[in-house]
């Protein structure tokens, strides 16, 4: 297949749909962090959780799976998709490990009392928290890169345009929902500060009315990142 097909940008319906369901996936993995109910222990041990179960066991798995149906949906068997397949894959693992990490040490340190938190500080506040950013920044790069690489072929209708700002409204607020409980967020600001100027500048100045996902990403970050400092 030709790698400059002008096709290769997908079908505006099939994104929509999948950015849609990404959406409302990061709306429920926000409300999961944010809500109280899912907090409480389950019978199996005091350690288990409903938040750490949901988060790990459905809402990241699916998250990941829908992503990447985005990028398969922008390439569209581009022999020349080696650099963000790459680059996907290597945030999912890095994301992976950070869930993995972080999620079930919170509920052990809430459990386990303030000896069992400082015995365990290093692999909650620093190791997991550096992959989770390097996997944030990664994706939201893979993510953009593959749509600069495969634009639309024709500029979005308004109608089109109106729903993938919603999906970027929705996002936002399952981003801000995800951060709302935590006491202190300062280098998530800055981290999602850094992202939002690297998609826009990989995104340099081709016109959003053809980049389906910097329309929902960029809105959503920016959305969620101000809300975030007047919390």
């Amino acid at each position: 297949m030709n790698p400059n097909n002008s096709d290769a940008g997908g079908c505006p319906r099939v994104l929509s749909l999948l950015i849609a369901a990404q959406a409302g996936v990061v709306l429920l993995a926000g409300l999961n962090i944010a809500w109280v109910g899912t907090r409480t222990s389950l019978p199996m041990g005091e350690f288990v959780r409903w938040r750490e179960l949901l988060s790990l066991g459905i809402f990241t798995p699916l998250s990941m799976v829908l992503q990447f149906l985005v990028v398969w949906t922008l390439e569209r068997g581009r022999r020349d998709a080696a650099g963000p397949l790459t680059l996907f894959v290597l945030a999912v693992c890095w994301l992976s490990v950070s869930m993995g990490v972080h999620e079930p040490i919170i509920a052990l340190t809430r459990a386990g009392g303030p000896r069992l938190a400082d015995s365990l500080w290093f692999w909650k506040e620093v190791f997991s928290h550096a992959m989770f950013f390097a996997a944030y920044t990664a994706l939201s790069l893979a993510l953009v890169w593959s749509q600069v690489r495969n634009p639309l072929a024709r500029p979005m209708s308004g109608a089109t345009v109106a729903l993938f700002v919603a999906c970027g409204v929705v996002t936002g607020a399952g981003i801000y929902y995800s951060l709302f409980p935590a006491k202190d967020i300062r280098v998530d600001r800055w981290v999602m500060v850094v992202t939002i100027i690297a998609i826009m500048a990989l995104r340099g100045r081709r016109p959003l009315m053809r980049l389906p996902l910097n329309m929902v990403m960029e809105p959503a970050y920016i959305l969620a990142l101000l809300a975030l400092a007047v919390r």
